[in-house]
């Protein structure tokens, strides 16, 4: 399984693909949801963990474009400023599910497996 990670901070970056990799998965993490449609339309991956404040283009942005360009995905979005509204709106966009920062290392597994297992 290939993951795309979409966050501005170097360590949660860092952190994610140190989590996945451990579990067995191959994952590209990258700062600039803009530019995730390169790595997309060149590269097949499965799931894609994106945080929803960023600068430049922010999570739902790209939610939004993903959905224009109808690229089909299974996005867990993530969030540390997130409310009920942020998930449900994330989930009207069409990502498959939300998950507040902090987090623990089991639960992005735990929402990493439940999407896989859809």
């Amino acid at each position: 399984m290939r993951i795309l990670i979409i966050d501005d901070e170097d360590s949660m970056r860092h952190m994610l693909s140190v989590i996945l990799k451990r579990e067995g998965y191959d994952s590209l993490a990258i700062p600039d949801a803009g530019k995730a449609f390169e790595y997309i339309e060149s590269d097949d991956f499965d799931f894609i963990l994106c945080d929803i404040r960023m600068p430049g283009m922010g999570g739902l942005e790209f939610l939004k474009a993903l959905k224009d360009k109808g690229i089909n995905r299974t996005v867990i979005m993530m969030s540390a400023y997130g409310t009920m509204d942020t998930a449900i709106e994330c989930m009207k966009l069409g990502a498959y599910d939300y998950i507040s920062k902090p987090f623990k290392a089991d639960e992005i597994i735990l929402t990493v497996k439940k999407a896989e297992e859809r």
